[in-house]
């Protein structure tokens, strides 16, 4: 029985660490104008009795080409645990870890005929549509498009400025919640939209998030969802005038009881508004 405990600990050690590493790994890896990265602890995700509803929402449609592309390569979707997803202005790229082997996916392509890509000394394989992957590590691999997948090489390297040259999404990520399975920062040119929709979505309300959301800089999110969705927000304005005029219009929707904000608790501190929230599961 002891050795049963023991051994339970080391795996929760395990997979804590990981966490840690996958997410640390990306800010190596993926390119410094990546405007949005998301962990998904798809692991944790899947114990939910609705996942199949919330891997569209959270681990997104775009995903089902990658998924394809390592199938190819023998590796199957529960073997995957934990991903960290990436947008940039040359599309959507990420990075895969679970319990999948890397050694055994390169002798299944060679198996099924599937020549490799050469890159900066690594094999990169494109099996399925436009997704690539490379194996970075046996358990940790990376895809995207082929030139994605040489930009993340050549990042990793060193060759290139790397995400985590980026001061202010290394701060809000690092300030997420690491023990939540769902987590990200967006940043960049495609930001105010981003927010405008999901606030559109929670608030029910036909408001023009416009005006509030064209000053804001970036945003941070954290979510764990059990009967509901707590999500724990962080976003950066561009002056603490306008964090304090956006903390007032999202307190009064959490007084008024809007559709999808639920126990809302809002502060400010300088130009960073700090929010937490419950919204109904999808």
């Amino acid at each position: 029985m002891f050795l049963t405990h023991k051994a339970t600990i080391l795996l929760l050690l395990a997979a804590c660490c990981l966490r840690a590493e996958i997410v640390s790994e990306a800010m190596l890896a993926f390119p410094a104008q990546t405007e949005s990265i998301e962990y998904d602890n798809l692991y944790e995700l899947r114990r939910l009795p609705n996942y199949n509803t919330l891997k569209q929402r959270f681990a997104g449609k775009q995903l089902d080409d990658a998924k394809a592309a390592l199938a190819k390569l023998g590796v199957n979707e529960l073997q995957v645990h934990e991903i960290v997803m990436g947008t940039g202005p040359g599309g959507f790229y990420g990075l895969v870890a679970g319990t999948f082997s890397g050694a055994q996916a390169v002798k299944s392509a060679q198996r099924s005929g599937i020549g490799p890509h050469i890159a900066d000394n690594e094999k990169i394989f494109c099996p399925q549509g436009t997704s690539c992957v490379v194996f970075l590590e046996d358990s940790l691999a990376a895809f995207g498009a082929l030139e994605q997948l040489k930009s993340i090489l050549e990042t990793r390297l060193g060759v290139t400025p790397r995400l985590s040259s980026n001061a202010t999404v290394s701060s809000l990520m690092n300030g997420t919640q690491t023990r939540f399975p769902v987590r990200g920062v967006v940043y960049g040119s495609q930001l105010s939209s981003v927010i405008g929709e999901a606030l559109q979505d929670e608030s029910g309300l036909h408001i023009d998030w416009s005006q509030f959301t064209s000053n804001i800089s970036a945003f941070s999110y954290s979510v764990s969802m059990d009967s509901k969705a707590h999500v724990v927000a962080k976003l950066l304005c561009k002056s603490p005038t306008t964090a304090g005029v956006l903390r007032q219009m999202l307190g009064v929707l959490g007084k008024v009881g809007a559709a999808g904000f639920q126990n809302v608790e809002v502060s400010t501190a300088g130009d960073l508004v700090d929010l937490k929230m419950d919204t109904p599961l999808p």
